[in-house]
């Protein structure tokens, strides 16, 4: 097929329909209808043979010709213009209709290849740069958590509470790292632990999700991959080690119907696997992909000899997660960390400390609707061997 031009391109405002039809006018300058096809379906994401294209620009064309033979006779003219555009209607919503289970067969193709194989075809497309500018430094003294929790990217809200996208996530990521350098020239930490308390992607588990993503779940994980990457690497820069915790949110399941989910199917689980591969031959950075009690439930043990268990929160409530999680493992720790609820909070339950990070990304509509309002914020806290958290930092993001 011939090179695109310009013109071979959808234009801006331009409907389906018309794109269709002018791209068909210009065969004779494309090539042979098979050259039409391929460019239409590249542009459009369909899979039709040339025959398609080629049979609905010959009714089209005849349908022309019959509208210029009748223009005499107004009444006829008229008639023959009614029935033109229902034809025309017709055709538009076959295509749509043709369109949605093209998309479904597509969906459902795509679930059968595997997590990797989708990894490494979306990875080799770019993204806009993170763009920040670390300065190298090496400190030792008590352990720092920076807790990440409910990034929800992808998401693209624009309500009357908060403005969230791609560009104010890589924004608010920046913000962040500029708090924890902050924090760092103050305590002079050795070891950093990044908790990734889940909803790293906003998948699709609400109906006005999916009309609020601006990204495939497929390219949320990507950018969240990605920022992730450059946001630790930064980190490792400021600190002698960073050791990274993760475990699964709610957001990323595969199903939106909790009774059809199965466990351990969440998008989020990629993520320490991506990062892996990322830092594998970099000794300074530690990424725990098998530290976990459960997939729901992950531990550490900081240098300071302190224990602490990481729960996104969906399935725990502050109150009970310290019960619940000494009974079920048999050992308690010295504190807990979840995500889930968007804000942040602090507490101490039987002598251990409950820490609550918020979220990334702020209240979007489903927030709005349930009446959940809250500020972008995360959290950072310091533990010493004397103290599991000696002081918490409160960081809001703009």
């Amino acid at each position: 097929m011939k090179m695109m031009k310009n013109d071979y391109k959808r234009y801006d405002g331009e409907n389906e329909a018309d794109f269709i039809l002018r791209i068909c006018a210009m065969k004779d300058e494309i090539g042979t209808w098979q050259d039409v096809a391929d460019l239409l379906n590249d542009a459009l994401n369909y899979k039709y043979g040339e025959s398609k294209y080629r049979k609905d620009y010959a009714q089209f064309v005849r349908v022309s010709q019959i509208n210029e033979v009748k223009m005499a006779d107004n009444d006829v003219y008229l008639q023959e213009m009614r029935d033109e555009r229902i034809e025309l209607e017709k055709a538009r919503v076959k295509l749509r209709d043709e369109r949605i289970d093209m998309q479904k067969s597509i969906r459902e193709e795509a679930r059968k290849e595997s997590f990797i194989e989708l990894i490494e075809r979306v990875f080799r497309e770019t993204i806009e740069p993170f763009e920040y500018i670390p300065s190298r430094v090496s400190y030792t003294g008590p352990d720092m958590v920076v807790c990440i929790s409910d990034m929800h990217t992808g998401i693209e809200v624009q309500n009357s509470f908060n403005t969230y996208n791609t560009t104010i996530l890589r924004r608010r990521l920046h913000q962040y790292l500029d708090e924890i350098d902050e924090i760092q020239n103050e305590q002079h930490c050795g070891t950093c632990y990044v908790v990734l308390g889940g909803d790293m992607i906003s998948g699709l588990i609400h109906a006005n999700l999916r009309l609020q993503n601006n990204e495939n779940v497929i390219e949320q994980l990507k950018i969240a991959v990605r920022y992730l990457g450059e946001f630790i690497d930064i980190l490792e820069k400021k600190f002698n080690r960073v050791e990274v915790h993760s475990v699964a949110g709610n957001h990323s399941r595969l199903s939106p119907e909790k009774e059809q989910h199965l466990k351990g199917e969440e998008l989020d689980a990629m993520i320490p696997f991506c990062l892996n591969l990322m830092f594998s031959k970099n000794p300074k950075v530690i990424i725990e992909e098998d530290n976990r009690i459960d997939d729901t439930i992950g531990s550490f043990t900081t240098t300071n000899g302190k224990l602490f268990y990481v729960v996104h929160g969906d399935k725990d409530s502050p109150k009970t997660a310290v019960e619940n999680l000494t009974l079920m493992t048999g050992v308690k720790p010295d504190g807990v960390i979840m995500g889930h609820r968007h804000h942040n909070a602090f507490d101490t339950i039987h002598d251990v400390k409950v820490i609550q990070c918020g979220c990334v990304g702020g209240m979007d509509d489903y927030c709005v609707d349930k009446r959940i309002s809250g500020s972008a914020e995360q959290l950072v806290f310091i533990s010493t061997k004397e103290r599991a958290v000696r002081c918490i930092y409160d960081i809001g993001l703009k």
